[in-house]
């Protein structure tokens, strides 16, 4: 890292208005693609924010999320949005995100996320899951091998099989 710096958790409802569009302009200018509609879709989110400088370089969200392990009910620490600004990337910032991540969401039973780059996070002890994947609607449940989740054994994590079925609830937006 080329400076100090400073992470901050805060609740979606704490954010100042200003806080909102520096995590909407990050999250679109790291995806390439418009996060205004896209970031109002999480329900009751916490962000980790990431500021080198007074800058937002990083960011990251989780929700609380049900998983069904089996037939285990699971609450997970969902992450989404792990963004760095791309002219800040490479320098470990999202590194030291995650590690401070990690250790705000050891209430919950589970961490779990879908990820771009899941190299990038096996880094930080997170497990590819190799069992079937599944959506839960009110018709039933439905298979998405196409997807890929991997998890974050917690100090509360129950003794998890990755070769298990793990089955999220349907939501608007990308399933996983």
């Amino acid at each position: 890292m080329t400076s100090a710096l400073h992470i901050a958790i805060i609740a979606r409802k704490d954010l100042t208005a200003r806080q909102n569009a520096e995590i909407t302009s990050l999250c679109s200018r790291a995806y390439g693609e418009d996060f205004s509609s896209i970031l109002p879709l999480f329900d009751h989110p916490t962000h980790i924010l990431a500021y080198a400088n007074g800058d937002l370089v990083s960011h990251a969200l989780w929700i609380t999320r049900p998983l069904d392990y089996n037939d285990t009910r699971l609450q997970s620490a969902y992450v989404e949005a792990v963004a760095t600004e791309p002219a800040q990337q490479g320098r470990g910032y999202a590194s030291a995100l995650l590690r401070r991540l990690a250790s705000a969401i050891t209430p919950y039973d589970i961490g779990a996320l879908s990820p771009s780059d899941p190299v990038f996070y096996t880094r930080f002890g997170w497990e590819v899951w190799r069992g079937p994947l599944y959506v839960a609607t009110a018709a039933g449940s439905y298979p998405t091998p196409d997807d890929v989740v991997m998890i974050l054994r917690l100090p509360r994590t129950p003794p998890i099989d990755l070769q298990g079925k793990l089955t999220a609830p349907w939501r608007a937006g990308d399933i996983w």
